[in-house]
């Protein structure tokens, strides 16, 4: 499961998914506390420079404007709040860091739960799927008007809401059709 830091500060949901053993890749704020052996709790920002970290510089996916790239580093910790005594047999507490690659000033943290040995591509790949659902919603509100309605009742709202869906889809679809058309002209045509 990826989220972002309005889920990831949700101790409660955090613990929610360690008891049925679902791994997660969630954003924390900088306030959120974590430990480890060696500095006690802190804050994940004061943590990070207290702890040896070694960035690898990774892509997590493509974006609008080419490859997401970072740099990136993992360090065991204890998350607060967990399931009972900690990550289940198994599995991990980590805290994911990113830093820009442009503007080094520029990190994000992640509360992680996975599986022993899990790699950082694979924790990396897992964050980036985040910005898919970001970029569906956002493509949903300009194209499709999905925030365009002033609430006023639940069955007005979800009418519109499945219609400003339903005509994303359709329009997906077309889109993806079309593509799919071109190119087997392109293959077909001489020249």
């Amino acid at each position: 499961m990826a989220a972002d830091s309005l889920y990831g500060q949700d101790r409660a949901l955090r613990a929610a998914l360690e008891r049925r053993r679902i791994p997660y890749v969630m954003a924390v704020p900088v306030n959120e506390t974590a430990a480890t052996p060696g500095t006690g709790q802190l804050r994940v920002d004061a943590l990070a420079t207290r702890v040896p970290l070694v960035f690898e510089r990774r892509s997590c996916g493509d974006g609008t404007k080419g490859e997401r790239r970072y740099d990136w580093a993992l360090a065991e910790v204890t998350w607060p709040g967990g399931a009972e005594d900690g990550p289940r047999r198994g599995c991990t507490h980590l805290l994911l860091v990113r830093r820009s690659v442009t503007d080094p000033a520029t990190v994000a943290y992640f509360a992680v739960h996975a599986r022993a040995g899990t790699p950082l591509g694979e924790i990396i790949r897992v964050m980036g799927l985040r910005w898919s659902v970001e970029d569906c919603f956002d493509t949903a509100k300009s194209d499709c008007g999905l925030d365009h309605y002033e609430v006023r009742t639940w069955d007005a709202w979800h009418r519109h809401i499945t219609l400003a869906m339903a005509a994303l889809a359709f329009l997906t679809v077309t889109a993806s059709r079309t593509r799919v058309s071109n190119v087997n002209c392109r293959t077909v045509l001489p020249g």
